[in-house]
């Protein structure tokens, strides 16, 4: 009795709660009490309730994920509420590193990071596109603002001639198919995961962290890891936001007056016999298509162009779009099994009509604890979306309105006067432009729709202790189905009476990772860890198309109705990978850290003598916070030294690049019958990436400045060329392993904490900068040549993409004619192949992003900035809105500078009818054409409110925020054009938009 009465005073339960810095909950924190292993978690309220064993507890230690971790001291009160602060850069925060996740302190290579919570409700169909500025060293180009458009994404700068220049992207373990399967407009792999549902993405920049993944990761790993459920009461989350998509800028072009003058200028240049007056009857005869007597007077010809009208087809082209993003997800369980299912609808307007984008996903993940020793889990993400088909992804078609918006002439109408389009055959608008592009995207028709299924299942055993076998199932298919009909309303089908096609293509992406993962710990300083596995990948791709003509009327638009069959296609093909892998984590002490990786790849797409390859990397760490000479540097919270080395492949080619082909389709004799296409080469081979990688982490004042330096060398060897061969063989090339590629550089990751208040919701102002400078060259070609045939963009010594053209000179002052420099320094009107020099280059030198977070009282004040420089651009839109000919519309610019009288000093020439003057070469050749594409682009900024928990409470939810959000507002740039940011020509291409959005996510 004595035993038990005197229990009680040895023991007492307390509680609390655990919030963040807005107020909200935080669910599943842990809270334990100091040097023990009891302790407990919070509930979804962030709720806690802990029994103290002994009157000698005096501290507990409160830890969550992304949050820094807190001591309490204990006095006699039974409640605690305890303000957990976000650690942004928690050197203990977990990164996935390939088939396995590590506390980013324990690795050694390049991994940069982004958290889903960085790209949280942008208004971007596809993430790739959110991950612009956000890690060092990665430089993401828009092809053009198709929603759903084609991905771009390079890391450390451009290693390849042939092969892909595209990351392999890895989601839950499933390596996806990142080819453009689309066939009448451009598709994105990525664009079936709802960004949302992404709780980080991992990138793997150097070949010591990608030669996991052996021959497919020379162009790093992106390794993207959803959301996942959590124990705990059952968590519903609602997130909506709509909002408008803009045109970033209208380009600042002619009206009809000036137009004409710069036409009557032309005439009267191109010709000696040619007088105003009858320079002015032209014009209007060809442009306008008023027929003047030969009697009147130049008087009469000013006041008829005095009157003319000018006809807006940029208005009228572009628009303002909508975008509308509908979310719900439930997720929760409890210590045997966690669930999370959510489901999205997704709807964007582009700004140029028959671009816009829908899409629907469903997502649903399941994790159970089937025995003490067996964990099942399984991901499986559902999406179908649709894109509405432009007339043209890009080009100078005439009827595509993203190319012919500024170029068609300001004196064609749009509608005749009693409203229906004006220039539809048989009577097509005047001048070269002689398509109403308003009436065609009207009339013209078509979609591309893609389902998707990317999934998995794993079974977790428990061999021992330290042993656990891993058993994984992926895949990843897709189907893309397409469908354009022609109206024969329009130009382009009118003579055929309608052209209709259809296209499907299947892609089946089977992947299966058996591994052994191993972890232990010896005499409490030596630690190893890491896995042995085994992988096999299978992708087959087929697809089949066809298209007929003749439609009785446009109201018949399915192939079944046209009476010509005009193609039909089918094509089936398959690749297979198998390797085998291995990687050794040794930690001693926590101070000192090496890391071996092994893998045996091999591929069916190369030549038969060079299937398999090995590549090795090795890793290493010293972490100098843990030496005891700085165990007293109280400024000092974390100092890393990391270095590495490792090799990895492209095997980004064709599925029969090393075989010699046959190819059928031809007639012979009135037979069917075959030719020989394609030479073999059975020694041909990936292309091998050698890094190395030397990095320093830092972190100074409790995390207050923190942030990492990379320094590294990248070699590209084996690079696969087309090499030219004799013409009497029957085939003018064939690919081998020929060439070296170097790219390296630095890179920063600065953050840093202005302001940090000691209270609550106060004032907290947060940076980060990210920047790179990368520097890439060719180290060698085939033969010993310094420049490849016919391509002086590829020499020696010199960048990928290098600009090599004649030097613009300007307008000669005394006649207005175009001038360049010869390759001896002197003025000439007529340049040769020989006068090229270099002007620059087509690839950043530096990039990179810039963000500020302050908040205060629930409200967040976010703005990212977006940055490159040191690349030359050739927009090919507006080579057609400067030239001298004025034959289409023109900018501002060619009129307000061009050349007219002697002793003008410009660089605009005088107009000329025929465009390039008498023993003269054309006014756009050279660096004329090439401009510089130096920006800075307000990204993104949002403004946000989190409701107070209290009010929450009352209103039966978790959480609540309301937000308002604008992406691509602003841009510092000299560019011409649309939009500096594009990838290509940017010739004809649907541009970016400037978006706002205001959107409302609650929890409950």
């Amino acid at each position: 009795l004595l035993f038990c009465a005197d229990l009680p005073a040895q023991t007492r339960v307390i509680s609390g709660k655990i919030i963040d810095e807005k107020g909200s909950p935080i669910p599943n924190a842990s809270v334990v009490i100091k040097g023990t292993t009891t302790g407990t978690t919070t509930d979804a309220n962030g709720n806690f309730q802990l029994t103290l064993p002994t009157n000698n507890a005096r501290t507990i230690v409160i830890s969550a994920v992304g949050m820094a971790t807190q001591e309490v001291d204990i006095n006699n009160r039974p409640s605690y509420d305890i303000t957990l602060r976000i650690n942004e850069r928690d050197m203990q925060e977990v990164v996935v590193v390939g088939y396995q996740q590590r506390k980013k302190r324990d690795e050694a290579g390049a991994i940069s990071s982004v958290r889903g919570r960085d790209i949280e409700n942008i208004p971007n169909p596809s993430l790739d596109k959110a991950l612009q500025g956000r890690a060092a060293g990665v430089v993401v180009v828009a092809n053009n603002g198709i929603p759903g458009g084609a991905i771009n994404v390079r890391i450390r700068g451009l290693g390849s001639f042939l092969t892909g220049t595209q990351p392999l992207y890895v989601v839950d373990g499933v390596q996806l198919n990142i080819r453009n399967d689309a066939g009448f407009t451009q598709s994105n792999p990525l664009a079936f995961l709802n960004p949302n549902d992404i709780e980080s993405i991992d990138i793997l920049k150097d070949a010591a962290s990608a030669a996991i993944y052996g021959a497919q990761a020379s162009n790093g790993v992106v390794l993207i890891t959803t959301k996942k459920g959590k124990a705990g009461k059952t968590k519903f989350q609602f997130n909506v936001y709509g909002g408008i998509a803009q045109p970033l800028k209208k380009l600042d072009i002619l009206n009809a007056q000036e137009y004409a003058q710069l036409r009557v200028e032309a005439y009267l240049n191109s010709s000696p016999t040619v007088t105003p007056t009858s320079a002015k009857r032209t014009f209007l005869l060809n442009e306008v298509r008023i027929s003047t007597p030969t009697t009147i007077s130049d008087k009469s010809l000013d006041s008829i162009i005095a009157n003319l009208p000018t006809y807006d087809w940029q208005d009228a082209a572009f628009r303002n779009g909508t975008i509308q993003n509908y979310e719900l997800s439930a997720s929760g369980g409890n210590d045997r099994s966690t669930f999370r299912l959510a489901g999205s609808y997704n709807v964007q307007q582009a700004v140029v009509t028959k671009a816009d984008f829908k899409r629907g996903t469903v997502k649903f993940d399941l994790m159970n604890k089937a025995t003490d020793k067996l964990t099942i889990s399984t991901s499986v993400n559902l999406s179908s979306f649709e894109q509405n088909l432009p007339f043209a992804i890009e080009g100078s078609f005439l009827g595509s309105p993203a190319f012919a918006a500024s170029t068609q002439l300001p004196t064609s109408p749009i509608y005749n006067a009693d409203g229906t389009f004006a220039g539809i055959p048989p009577n097509n608008l005047p001048g070269i432009l002689n398509q109403n592009i308003i009436a065609v995207a009207a009339f013209n028709k078509g979609f591309q729709r893609t389902n998707q299924a990317v999934g998995n299942i794993a079974l977790d055993f428990q061999l021992t202790n330290w042993l656990t076998f891993r058993s994984f199932y992926g895949i990843d298919y897709r189907l893309v189905q397409g469908k354009l009909f022609r109206d024969p309303r329009t130009p382009d089908a009118f003579v055929r009476k309608g052209l209709g096609s259809i296209q499907s293509n299947w892609n089946t992406n089977l992947i299966t990772t058996q591994t052994l993962n191993f972890n232990g710990t010896f005499n409490d300083k030596h630690k190893i860890d890491g896995l042995l596995g085994f992988e096999y990948r299978m992708e087959t791709n087929e697809g089949i198309s066809g298209s007929g003509d003749g439609f009785p009327t446009f109201q018949f638009t399915t192939l079944n109705t046209a009476a010509n069959p005009v193609s039909i296609s089918e094509f089936w093909s398959r690749f297979k990978r198998m390797g085998v892998f291995g990687t050794v984590n040794y930690n001693f002490d926590s101070r000192f850290i090496v890391s071996g990786i092994v893998r045996y790849d091999g591929s069916s797409r190369f030549g038969a003598n060079n299937r398999f390859g090995l590549f090795p990397s090795i890793k290493v760490a010293w972490n100098l916070d843990n030496e005891k000479f700085l165990e007293n540097a109280n400024w000092l919270t974390a100092l890393r030294f990391r270095a590495s080395w490792g090799q990895t492949g492209n095997d980004q080619i064709g599925n029969f690049d090393g075989l010699g082909l046959y190819t059928g389709g031809l007639i012979y004799n009135n037979s069917g019958g075959i030719t020989f296409s394609q030479l073999a080469n059975p020694d041909l081979k990936w292309e091998k990436n050698q890094t190395i990688n030397l990095g320093l982490d830092f972190g100074f004042f409790d995390n207050r400045i923190n942030g990492a330096v990379e320094v590294y060398q990248k070699l590209t060897k084996d690079l696969l060329l087309a090499q030219q061969v004799q013409w009497t063989t029957g085939f003018s090339s064939f690919i081998q392993n020929v060439g070296q590629i170097e790219n390296k550089g630095i890179e920063l990751t600065l953050g840093g904490s202005l302001l940090k208040s000691r209270v609550p919701n106060g004032l907290n102002w947060n940076v980060n900068f990210v920047f790179a400078y990368n520097d890439n060259r060719v180290k060698s070609l085939y033969n010993n040549l310094k420049e490849l045939p016919g391509d002086p963009a590829t020499r020696v010594g010199k960048r990928l993409g290098s600009i090599f053209t004649q030097q613009y000179a300007g307008v000669n002052p005394a006649n207005g004619r175009p001038m360049w420099y010869d390759t001896l320094g002197n003025l000439t009107y007529q340049v040769l192949a020989r006068d090229r020099v270099y002007i620059g280059d087509q690839q950043p030198e530096y990039s990179g992003g810039f963000n500020n977070t302050l908040s205060y009282k629930g409200f967040t004040f976010d703005l990212f900035f977006q940055y490159e420089y040191g690349r030359l651009a050739q927009d090919q839109q507006v080579n057609f809105l400067i030239e001298n000919i004025s034959r289409l519309n023109a900018v501002q610019d060619v009129y307000e500078k061009r050349w007219t009288t002697p002793g003008q000093l410009t660089s605009f020439p005088r107009q000329n009818s025929v465009g390039t003057e008498s023993k003269g070469s054309g006014a756009l050749t050279g660096s004329r054409t090439w401009f510089k594409g130096d920006y800075v682009r307000l990204k993104n900024v949002t403004l946000s409110y989190d409701v107070p928990a209290s009010i929450s409470k009352r209103l039966r939810l978790t959480t609540a925020r309301l937000y308002v959000q604008a992406t691509n507002l602003w841009t510092a740039s000299d560019w011409y054009g649309y939009d500096v940011e594009f990838l290509g020509t940017g010739l004809g291409i649907v541009p970016q938009s400037k978006n706002v959005t205001v959107g409302l996510q609650l929890g409950f």
